[in-house]
C-alpha cells in the first residue's frame, strides 16, 4: 500500500484472513441499461475466496480518521479518459474497514480468471459495480477520494443542464451505494404468454446496509398493487428473489413491481424524474408488457 507499507498475497493467505462470501455486485445505472466501464466488475456471482481488506489495511498499520478514503489502481488503460490513464477508483475508508469490503482470488474453488478480474480484485458489495477495481495493482490510504478520471468525471450525476464533455472535475454527485430497485425477469417485454396461472418472478435489492422488505406488483398500470411472495437471499448482500402467481386472460397485459426497503422507502416511480446527463441512478419502477393467448 502506497506510502504505508506492502503486504504480500501469501502474507495475507498465512495469515488465515480467508473468508468465503456469496454476493452479486451491481451496475451503477440500471439493471435494465447496463453500463460497464474497463476496471469495473462483471458478472461475478458465486461462492469466493478472499480476504477482508480492513484485516490488511489493519496490518499495514492505517490510521483512521474521518476524511480518508482508500484508493485501488489498476494497469488496464482507459483510451476514453481525459487525458488517457489507467483505471481506479476509491471508497472511504470508514467503508474500506467495514467486514463486507474484501480482496478476491478465488471463484468456486478455482483462481480468479482475469474476465472476472484475477489474480486480485477487490469487491466493495453495497456499492456500485464500478468501485469493485478488478486487476488490482496498488492500495493508497489517501486523504480525499480518488483524482482518477472515473470517480473525478466518470460516475457522477450531474444536473440535467450539464455538459458531461465540459464538466469541471468533481462537478455533481459521485455515485457510491446502490439504489433502492428491483426487477421482472419473467415474463420479459414482448413475451406471449398462456392464459390462466402465470408465475410472476424477480429480485430487490437495497442500498448499503439495508434490505429489501418487501415487493408489489400491479396488473393495471398502478391503480392497484399486490404484495409478491419474498424468498430468501442467498447472502446478505445478494439480490433478493420473489415471485407472485396471478390469472391472466387473454388480452394485453402489463406488469409493474416496485420495493420497499426495511425503512420504509420507496423505489421511485418515474425514471423521468431521475433523468442526468449520464443516465445513471435509472431506479425506476420495473415494468413488462405482454400478450395473453
Amino acid at each position: 500500500m502506497s506510502g504505508w507499507s506492502t503486504i504480500s498475497r501469501a502474507t495475507v493467505w498465512w495469515r488465515r484472513w480467508c473468508v468465503r462470501v456469496i454476493g452479486a455486485p451491481s451496475c451503477c445505472a440500471c439493471e435494465r441499461s447496463p453500463v460497464r466501464s474497463p476496471g469495473s466488475t462483471g458478472d461475478l456471482d458465486g461462492t469466493v475466496v478472499w480476504a477482508r481488506l480492513a484485516d490488511v489495511l489493519g496490518a499495514a498499520r492505517t490510521h483512521v480518521e474521518d476524511g480518508l478514503h482508500v484508493a485501488f489502481d489498476a494497469p488496464d488503460v482507459a483510451p476514453e479518459a481525459r487525458p488517457v490513464q489507467t483505471y481506479g477508483g476509491s471508497i472511504p475508508l470508514r467503508k474500506a474497514m467495514s467486514q463486507e469490503v474484501l480482496l478476491a482470488w478465488q471463484m468456486n474453488s478455482e483462481p480468479l480468471p482475469p474476465a472476472h478480474g484475477g489474480p486480485v480484485r477487490v469487491v466493495v458489495p453495497g456499492y456500485i459495480g464500478a468501485r469493485s477495481v478488478k486487476w488490482v495493482s496498488a492500495i493508497t490510504v489517501q486523504p480525499g477520494p480518488s483524482e482518477n478520471y472515473f470517480q473525478a468525471y466518470d460516475y457522477r450525476i450531474l444536473p440535467p443542464d450539464a455538459d458531461p464533455a465540459t464538466a469541471a472535475a468533481g462537478e455533481g454527485i459521485s455515485l457510491s451505494t446502490l439504489a433502492l430497485n428491483c426487477d421482472i425477469l419473467h415474463p420479459v417485454d414482448g413475451d406471449v404468454v398462456a392464459a390462466g396461472a402465470l408465475t410472476i418472478r424477480g429480485y430487490g435489492i437495497a442500498g448499503d446496509g439495508h434490505r429489501v422488505a418487501r415487493i408489489d406488483i400491479s396488473l393495471d398500470h398502478g391503480h392497484t398493487w399486490r404484495q409478491a411472495e419474498l424468498h430468501p437471499a442467498p447472502g446478505t448482500w445478494s439480490w433478493r428473489p420473489w415471485s407472485s402467481i396471478v390469472d391472466v386472460e387473454p388480452g394485453r397485459l402489463h406488469i409493474t413491481a416496485r420495493a420497499w426497503d426495511d425503512t420504509g422507502t420507496l423505489q421511485p416511480q418515474s425514471a423521468a424524474s431521475l433523468w442526468n446527463p449520464g443516465g445513471y441512478g435509472n431506479n425506476g419502477w420495473a415494468s413488462v408488457a405482454c400478450a395473453v393467448r
